[in-house]
């Protein structure tokens, strides 16, 4: 087990699922269909878009000068690999979103979606949150319905101990602002849930005739994270809850100059100052950007709002193995740029303030 200076919490990891696991949290009609052969080439989701699949590199990981480390000889990505990892990387706790759910913004049938949050919520938590209470699963919602969203937010927190959900950045047919969502938005501000954003798909964020993966990988998390933050705030979510916790992941943190600089820029010039600012929301507890630790923007973006707003990801088992995520921890606590304090608050305090997380019973 690797030894840290600072408590280390991961806030942005992966889980993988098995499909063939998760059929058995599905209701009669959907396990007969899904067993008997009514099951589409991509699982029981729809596919992110045209450029994930099999033949993607590996960003942090180059393996043509070495193999790619798990954390176990278990299935990558299950609930016993996670705790390995979680073991083996010196990690206090983690919270773990979804992969093969990134999707679930591209249901188009609101009674699928339904049906399909609620076993993968049953099963993740069967599978990852029962093993450990080092391990926080996010649950999916469907958005498509959201008196039905609300509900199933209500049964995981409270029935499932869930810290939160994800909300998928691309796929939706309204911006995460829209008023056709603020009833989630009020659930989740009076349970104390997180609500998190996740990246994952290239598809309708502009860039759609791209045909090179290297033209879209420093963009096809970021655009959507820097959309829905500015929806967040331009639409008048986060003044209108109060409460509400929402964290933005998978994009790193240097996006977020580009929106402060816009939006400081914007006020200038058309003389109207907004009630709040980015930077207001960014020096609490209910915004939270995920990073590498190592990010070149980290420092600077610290110095200008304060350190409150960003929290350590590892990403692992995607782009990240476990030698890797190491790696990103020690670079971040090598770094001179940022103190002592930063340093604590980046790798495991704010995920725990934003989170609302307990230190793990020692077993």
């Amino acid at each position: 087990m690797a030894q840290w200076a600072h408590p280390v919490i991961d806030c942005d990891g992966h889980l993988i699922e098995s499909i063939d696991e998760l059929v058995e949290f599905m209701d009669k009609e959907m396990r007969h269909a899904v067993l008997n052969g009514d099951r589409n080439r991509e699982g029981v989701f729809p596919s992110l878009d045209g450029f994930h699949g099999p033949r993607i590199p590996r960003a942090a990981v180059n393996e043509e000068t070495r193999p790619y480390v798990t954390a176990s000889d278990y299935r990558k990505g299950s609930g016993e690999d996670y705790l390995a990892f979680v073991e083996k990387a010196g990690l206090e706790q983690a919270v773990m979103f979804t992969s093969e759910g990134l999707s679930v913004g591209f249901i188009q049938s609101a009674e699928f979606a339904v049906k399909i949050c609620r076993a993968y919520n049953d099963y993740v938590y069967e599978h990852y949150r029962r093993k450990s209470d080092k391990l926080h699963p996010m649950a999916l919602i469907p958005l498509q319905d959201p008196e039905a969203a609300r509900l199933e937010l209500r049964r995981v927190v409270l029935d499932l101990g869930f810290v939160g959900a994800m909300l998928p950045s691309a796929g939706k047919q309204l911006h995460l602002g829209h008023r056709f969502y603020w009833p989630i938005y009020k659930e989740a501000a009076e349970l104390g849930a997180a609500l998190g954003v996740h990246g994952g798909s290239a598809a309708d964020i502009g860039i759609d005739s791209f045909t090179s993966f290297r033209a879209m990988y420093g963009m096809h998390h970021s655009i959507p994270l820097l959309t829905a933050l500015a929806s967040f705030i331009g639409h008048g979510v986060l003044e209108e809850f109060p409460d509400l916790h929402v964290g933005f992941f998978e994009g790193g943190c240097a996006w977020v100059v580009c929106l402060l600089d816009r939006m400081e820029r914007h006020e200038e010039v058309i003389g109207a100052k907004a009630p709040r600012h980015l930077a207001d929301y960014l020096a609490e507890d209910r915004v939270l950007i995920g990073c590498e630790g190592n990010d070149g923007s980290l420092p600077d973006l610290v110095r200008r709002v304060g350190v409150k707003g960003f929290a350590w990801a590892s990403d692992y088992p995607h782009e990240v193995d476990l030698e890797a995520a190491k790696h990103m921890i020690e670079e971040t606590e090598a770094s001179v740029e940022l103190s002592d304090e930063a340093k604590a608050a980046v790798l495991g305090e704010n995920s725990r303030s934003f989170f609302r997380l307990k230190v793990p019973v020692p077993a």
